[in-house]
């Protein structure tokens, strides 16, 4: 390099840099170079940044590299200007709204690692600039400070949101389900992740701004802030209520996902002492969970979906209960929760069988109202004629009712089995014969034909025939009594 260039002239070629020699230049010009010229190369490099729309995908990685080393050199080198006439309000104004427009601007570019460097740059900058202001300026203009640095704060992290990647579910599942963790869908290097938010997080206590000021004033960045709060901070109860309308945006596009399904869990789980989720979200929630768990590319996301649904159902009164769970196993959109929908009707008949309600309570899941609300929905095919809808073996294999059926059977059988006291009525020879007629007797012949048809066997006939064999000698020990 001519000794003679000024850093007015050398920055502009490193900033684009990658490279450890060039970071390590940039960070020597910025510590110890003339603060007022390294700020014309911020503020002209800013200025470019936000005009790069038609560049090519390579030369994007280039511009991201340039903002963080631009951010690096701002935290460096700005707090270092002699103010004279000005205030370090008025300098780092028009910086955090360009940071802003160029993080803006690139956001769709951002890779899992510089998008992670992005958040960590930007917290220790914002950081870096308010303690500048609080240190030189009024009251008025901390304030002042606090707002603009805040907003930089929320679009980076929404803008970053999908580089954080720090697993919050699969680490939350697995540590209260180790059981039925089969294999880890916790991200590799999620700890990077982890630690870039924390970054934020650092810096928001450092302007002074709690997680209940998050929560007072909520974006949809708040989603990702709160959830990523120390385990030891506890949800406020208006939690859910303050960022409904937020979680289910967060949902239905796709966005900030793992942070929006961990909020719900600590919802759901922090106190499962009592009755008192909000109805409203419940139900909210139990429309769009649904479409997760069905349709989901992820197995971990469909699987975590579905056990929140079960968490968030066993938080409300066995009424809503019920109404929730008729409409997910008559699902006609979403036929992959028809079957599990079943899954889930039979754990909230088991625990109401095994622990009765309170005096004076009824619990329509161990009560005659079970058979009356569901035998309709659960005992007869969907569509009606499916038996006879089916031409050829690969109907079957295609098809998702022969799982669903599957289900019943499981169901039924368990139902015949535990409730020995005959609390819904499943034993009743009216009840028997009427399961007989709408599902049984048809579905013999349906298996009959099938059993004798084909040369392979068809493993979903199998199953159901085992089903039915079980049925039918729980039904003979239950009128041999």
């Amino acid at each position: 390099m001519d000794s003679m260039q000024e850093p007015l002239d050398v920055l502009p070629g490193l900033l684009r840099c990658r490279r450890k020699e060039a970071v390590d230049l940039i960070d020597l010009i910025s510590e110890n170079s003339s603060p007022k010229e390294v700020l014309i190369v911020i503020q002209e490099t800013l200025e470019q940044l936000v005009r790069e729309d038609d560049v090519e995908e390579e030369c994007f990685l280039g511009s991201v590299q340039c903002l963080i080393n631009v951010i690096v050199m701002s935290t460096k080198s700005v707090p270092r200007l002699t103010l004279g006439k000005r205030t370090a309000l008025s300098v780092i104004s028009p910086l955090v709204a360009g940071v802003s427009s160029a993080v803006t601007s690139l956001g769709s570019h951002f890779t899992r690692d510089n998008g992670r460097s992005l958040l960590a740059v930007v917290s220790r900058m914002s950081e870096a600039f308010y303690t500048w202001v609080f240190k030189t300026c009024s009251e008025a203009d901390a304030a002042e400070a606090r707002k603009f640095i805040r907003l930089l704060l929320d679009t980076t992290i929404i803008a970053c949101a999908s580089c954080i990647r720090a697993s919050l579910c699969a680490r939350a599942f697995e540590m209260h389900y180790p059981r039925l963790t089969l294999s880890s869908a916790i991200e590799p290097e999620w700890q990077e992740g982890e630690l870039a938010i924390r970054s934020v997080l650092t810096t928001l206590r450092a302007i002074t701004l709690s997680p209940q000021n998050v929560l007072d004033n909520p974006t949809m960045s708040s989603l990702i802030i709160l959830a990523h709060e120390q385990d030891s901070y506890l949800l406020p109860k208006d939690l859910s209520s303050k960022l409904h309308s937020m979680l289910m945006t967060s949902i239905q596009m796709n966005f900030a996902l793992d942070e929006s399904l961990f909020l719900i869990f600590r919802c759901v789980t922090q106190d499962r002492t009592t009755h008192d989720f909000p109805p409203d979200l419940a139900t909210s929630l139990c429309i769009v969970l649904p479409a997760l768990a069905s349709t989901h590319l992820d197995p971990f996301i469909r699987h975590f979906s579905l056990r929140l649904i079960a968490l968030i159902l066993a938080r409300l009164p066995s009424m809503l209960q019920q109404q929730i769970l008729m409409t997910l196993a008559s699902d006609a959109e979403l036929p992959q929760m028809r079957a599990a929908a079943i899954g889930l009707l039979k754990e909230f008949v088991l625990e109401a069988l095994q622990f009765p309600a309170l005096s004076g309570e009824q619990n329509v899941f161990a009560s005659p109202l079970l058979i009356r609300s569901f035998g309709p929905i659960l005992f007869r095919t969907m569509p009606p004629d499916y038996f006879s809808e089916v031409q050829v073996a690969g109907d079957i294999e295609k098809s998702l009712e022969p799982s669903r059926i599957a289900e019943v059977l499981s169901f039924y059988y368990v139902l015949l089995q535990r409730d020995k006291d005959n609390k819904t009525g499943i034993r009743d020879p009216d009840n028997i014969a009427s399961v007989e007629s709408s599902l049984l007797r048809p579905l013999r012949s349906f298996l009959e034909k099938w059993l004798d048809a084909e040369a392979e066997p068809i493993l979903s006939v199998i199953s159901l025939q085992i089903g039915l064999e079980r049925i039918d000698y729980a039904v003979q020990i239950i009128r041999s009594r």
